[in-house]
């Protein structure tokens, strides 16, 4: 009996060749060891925070506000940049919080906690400002930083007169110094920050958090506006609105960001920065076809139908087959992404041109853009020059992590687990990202401006380019 039971099951093992069984070892090896990777990745680089269990519906603000609290805490156990010093100041960040509980306005919590948060000091582990400001009333224009200068580029309809405007004073505070009482919840540098932090400068309870105005008035504005002419008035708040469409103040120069309901800042005409507004990445050669001018807007793939690597190669090859005397990368408004689909490209830039590459960064540049800069710097330093502002970021800093929300507050917690260091290389199992470990270490010196051509509101209205105009200025000069 046992024989024919065990000659049933060996049937297969007759049947099927040989080789094939070897095959169908070898593939089940293969994605076996993929889904270990990948599983393993997760646990060291990801960790998911687990909400508090057993926790009962909330009977007070207080109570509320100290469960927030507590699913609080697994920044503090996650964060892995953080010093002891670090942890010190979190620590007395929340303990001030918690005895506070039940006499801080809402605005003033979610600001304790961006504040905490900010003790981190790391660009990626910061909060959201456009998610903490969603379940408040807010002004009916938006502002963003442009070149040092707080702007309004979107306002409600009836409000034409003041878009473009620059501000001068909120509630009779210089806008500058309305922006540095709120520094000190954003981690990272202040090109950075200055992207974000306009965004809850439209929200009254904020700003009398921060002892400009009260939350229930309406808020004055000192503004030039773009005729020159100078003018104060007087806005009410609208209603809050959670659903409401969000975009980071940095993006708002893009015309097509948050467009539907507002009136838009527009340039007079469309210069090729704002070109192809329904693309993520994109080539064109300028100068007679001389120079190839690419734009990456983002390091994910767009909805173009044509993958990010794969447009990566399409490049290559072009610019392999038809070199141009130079090139510029345009990521002036590149947040990130996957570093992996770009870096071969941007390591073969230099090989790609006898002349120069031009990077045009800003601010908003940052995370993998950061990458993509480093990648062409490290291969030529002597033809790489990085054309704009600031960027975003240092040359070492956390990323990886996970972000979640707490449960009554909403506020947008994060944390960071993998290590970048583009000037030394990193080192240790645990620290550095594993997911890009086979194209780093990438070293450089320093990602210092080589030319200063900041997009003032100015050029922007024009239509103008700055960066482009002194990049032209010094190619066709030659």
């Amino acid at each position: 009996m046992l024989r024919q039971v065990f000659r049933f099951l060996g049937t297969p093992f007759r049947v099927i060749p040989w080789y094939i069984w070897l095959g169908a070892i070898a593939v089940a090896g293969w994605f076996g060891r993929n889904i270990l990777l990948i599983m393993a990745t997760i646990i060291a680089f990801h960790p998911i925070p687990v909400p508090p269990l057993f926790q009962g519906e909330p009977e007070s603000v207080a109570e509320a506000r100290l469960q927030d609290l507590q699913h609080f805490n697994h920044v503090r156990r996650n964060e892995r940049s953080m010093t002891p010093q670090m942890r010190d100041r979190f620590d007395a960040r929340i303990a001030e919080l918690t005895d506070a509980v039940d006499t801080l306005t809402d605005a003033e919590f979610l600001l304790g906690l961006a504040r905490a948060q900010a003790e981190i000091d790391n660009g990626h582990s910061n909060t959201s400002t456009t998610r903490m400001v969603a379940d408040f009333p807010r002004l009916p224009v938006r502002f963003a930083d442009m070149a040092g200068e707080l702007r309004i580029l979107r306002a409600r309809a009836g409000q034409d007169a003041i878009l473009g405007a620059r501000v001068e004073a909120i509630n009779g505070v210089p806008a500058g110094e309305v922006m540095a009482r709120f520094r000190d919840t954003l981690g990272g540098n202040d090109a950075f920050a200055a992207t974000l932090l306009p965004g809850l400068m439209d929200a009254p309870d904020f700003l009398a958090a921060v002892d400009v105005g009260e939350a229930q008035e309406a808020v004055t504005l000192d503004l030039v506006l773009t005729d020159g002419r100078a003018m104060r008035t007087s806005l009410r708040a609208e209603p809050a609105d959670p659903d409401a469409p969000r975009a980071f103040p940095g993006d708002l120069p893009q015309p097509w960001v948050m467009a539907e309901g507002w009136q838009v800042a527009r340039p007079q005409t469309t210069p090729l920065y704002l070109q192809n507004s329904e693309r993520g990445y994109w080539l064109e050669r300028i100068a007679d076809g001389s120079i190839a001018y690419l734009s990456l807007r983002t390091n994910f793939d767009d909805e173009s139908g044509e993958s990010l690597r794969d447009f990566a190669l399409r490049v290559e090859a072009e610019l392999a087959a038809n070199p141009p005397r130079a090139i510029i990368v345009d990521q002036r408004f590149s947040g990130g992404g996957d570093l992996t689909m770009t870096h071969d490209l941007m390591a073969a830039l230099p090989d790609l041109t006898e002349g120069r590459v031009y990077h045009f960064v800003s601010g908003n540049t940052f995370s993998a853009a950061i990458v993509n800069l480093a990648s062409t710097v490290e291969v030529a330093p002597e033809r790489t020059l990085l054309v704009g502002e600031p960027i975003g970021d240092r040359l070492q800093f956390w990323a990886e992590g996970w972000a979640y929300t707490l449960p009554n507050s909403g506020f947008r917690a994060r944390y960071s687990t993998g290590f970048y260091d583009l000037q030394n290389g990193c080192e240790g199992l645990f620290r550095c990202a594993w997911g890009s470990l086979h194209i780093f270490p990438i070293l450089v010196e320093d990602l210092d401006l080589d030319v200063f051509a900041p997009l003032t509101f100015e050029a922007y209205a024009a239509g103008r380019d700055p960066a482009l105009e002194a990049v032209l200025g010094m190619e066709l000069s030659d």
